[in-house]
């Protein structure tokens, strides 16, 4: 994506518009409640016309994914940047703990109050989670194809990059059912991700007792 200085005056002001849609809907998300906001209150605060909105999106659950897509790319970029010769698990690690915080301290236009929102729709909200689900399984394609292209290998005759990019799904939510008893005392979604992904490295098979 281009920065907003190297757009046109046109496209600056769609990128803006855009931006402010997404700001009030995020606002009003926190006020009143994703169940209970309408298109027609998110259009109001930008004063434009709910048409103006389905330009841009086509449903409030898209507005909410829509830095989802971001991070993917960001994730994918950061992947494809690690040292060769890495583990392919702690590649991934670090990929998108970086990326992850960098998302909860305010980059990529995510403050940390729309990123807890952000989290708590993706695993709480019913259609929320059924549209990411969508989403993610259209977005993994691209994440085993970096992986196995990493590892040196045909994702057609190896499993194993699909089995790494599962893998990543699985962080996400454990990481956020650890973390949601966690956030009132400030604790970072990132940093519970990080401890997750050590988790998963050092392996899960624990011995049993008895």
């Amino acid at each position: 994506m281009k920065a907003p200085e190297d757009l046109g005056r046109r496209e600056r002001k769609k990128l803006m518009l855009r931006e402010a849609l997404i700001e009030s809907a995020y606002n009003l998300f926190e006020e009143k409640g994703f169940d209970e906001t309408r298109i027609e209150d998110i259009t109001d605060k930008v004063d434009v016309s709910s048409r103006t909105f389905f330009r841009y999106f086509s449903s409030k659950e898209d507005v909410v994914l829509d830095y989802q897509e971001v991070e993917h790319d960001e994730v994918i970029a950061a992947l494809s940047a690690r040292p060769a010769g890495e583990p392919i698990l702690t590649a991934l690690r670090h990929a998108v703990v970086e990326v992850v915080n960098g998302c909860e301290l305010g980059s990529y236009g995510l403050d940390s109050d729309r990123f807890k929102i952000l989290k708590h729709l993706i695993r709480g909200h019913p259609l929320v989670c059924a549209r990411n689900l969508e989403r993610t399984q259209i977005r993994q394609a691209s994440l085993v194809s970096v992986i196995a292209s990493k590892m040196g290998v045909d994702p057609a005759e190896d499993i194993r990059p699909g089995v790494v990019a599962g893998v990543l799904e699985f962080a996400y939510s454990a990481a956020y059912d650890v973390w949601k008893d966690l956030e009132a005392r400030s604790v970072l979604y990132s940093d519970v991700l990080d401890d997750i992904f050590v988790l998963i490295e050092d392996g899960l098979n624990f011995s049993c007792q008895g």
